[in-house]
């Protein structure tokens, strides 16, 4: 019998989900034999095993590496130094060795899984439920440390340029290290929920039952009020602070500049590009007067 259409059945499809039909107006000899997929019309249903193409992985891996390796190289250089040398035991750059930590941190628990999911099943976690609670919070920890560092810093830095007397005081290397400590210990106590709002299931891929997937432990909409607190607390706040410190920094940046210049104009000091501009005329002058 010549049956035409055939199609061989993938090995997780059983031989009762192929059926085949006799058109009316065909011969016995030109049957049609096609597959009923059960879960086409359900959306809810297995999908079939994707993974990502060639040049995705190469491009994929190619940027996230070097993402990767200038991340970790960088940060390990700034702590270094840091730490090593005694003459950068400032507050300054206290903030700054914590915001290269909680980078380092975000780099080593996001980029190299993503660098690995170019090589797995589409959203294959092989990390178990420890792996999946441990990698998620240490991305929101490293995250949040790294807002709370930058806004820590703009204050040292507006206290240190606004009010220099005050500085003396405030601004201190063991003061910003408790700072710095109340920071990460209030971003782990944030962060730690997710230590159990995190879970993992199996994969809703056809005929694979052995590969599970990293995922939310409850309906995403459960999650808007955590997300929302997020987005105030790491994001709006710091940058609003950051942009209004920034602001009046400028401003008493620019009235010193200005008071500076008044001030040496008043007691008859001439500044070094009057001084230039005044020695200039006065050589054209004199030689205005010798060509007379």
């Amino acid at each position: 019998m010549n049956t035409s259409g055939s199609t061989i059945p993938p090995a997780y499809i059983t031989d009762m989900d192929w059926e085949c039909y006799l058109p009316a107006n065909d011969s016995e000899g030109n049957h049609t034999c096609f597959f009923e997929d059960p879960f086409e019309d359900d959306p809810n249903g297995p999908k079939n095993p994707s993974y990502y193409s060639l040049k995705y992985q190469i491009v994929g891996t190619l940027f996230q590496g070097i993402v990767l390796i200038v991340g970790i190289l960088g940060n390990i250089m700034v702590v270094i130094v840091v730490t090593r040398t005694r003459s950068m035991h400032t507050p300054t750059n206290c903030y700054l060795v914590s915001l290269s930590i909680a980078d380092f941190m975000t780099l080593i628990a996001s980029v190299p899984n993503e660098i690995l999911a170019y090589y797995l099943l589409g959203d294959e976690w092989i990390w178990g439920r420890f792996g999946c609670a441990m990698f998620i919070f240490c991305q929101y920890l490293g995250i949040n440390v790294s807002s709370l560092s930058i806004t820590a810093f703009t204050i040292e830095r507006y206290i240190a340029i606004c009010h220099p007397m005050k500085a003396q005081i405030v601004c201190t290397v063991s003061r910003a290290k408790k700072i710095i400590l109340g920071l990460w210990i209030f971003a782990c106590f944030y962060c730690s929920p997710w230590l159990i709002l995190t879970k993992i299931k199996p994969l809703p891929y056809k005929g694979i039952e052995d590969k599970v997937t990293c995922t939310f432990a409850m309906s995403r909409e459960n999650y808007l009020g955590y997300f929302f607190a997020d987005f105030v607390l790491f994001y709006v706040f710091p940058l609003l602070l950051s942009c209004v410190l920034y602001g009046l920094i400028a401003r008493v940046l620019f009235t010193r500049d200005i008071q500076k210049s008044s001030n040496a104009k008043s007691n008859g000091l001439v500044s070094p590009h009057d001084s230039k501009k005044t020695s200039s005329n006065g050589t054209s002058a004199r030689a205005q007067v010798s060509a007379v």
